[in-house]
């Protein structure tokens, strides 16, 4: 069996492990033991998860570039030209 080398573990993964540990608590918890470790209801989830999704689409729709205009699409031809990625 090979040996685990925590050291080298990223942080992003470190994060996703303790997430689903944290997950996987909750979820045992309110299932098997009828106990809500977390203090939110039905509807201040939904709502929480409706606004985070809202501010998540608005920033990535606003970040990225949406060539609307027929020099702003042409533009973007001549960039993929001068990239070599038009073909």
């Amino acid at each position: 069996m090979k040996s685990f080398n925590f050291k080298g573990v990223p942080t992003k993964t470190w994060v996703r492990i303790i997430g689903l540990f944290f997950i996987l608590i909750n979820q045992v918890s309110v299932s098997i033991f009828e106990f809500q470790l977390l203090p939110f209801g039905d509807a201040e989830i939904y709502e929480g998860v409706s606004t985070i999704l809202t501010l998540v689409i608005s920033i990535f729709a606003g970040w990225k570039n949406n060539s609307l205009t027929a020099e702003a699409q042409y533009a973007d031809n001549v960039l993929k030209d001068m990239k070599g990625e038009n073909k």
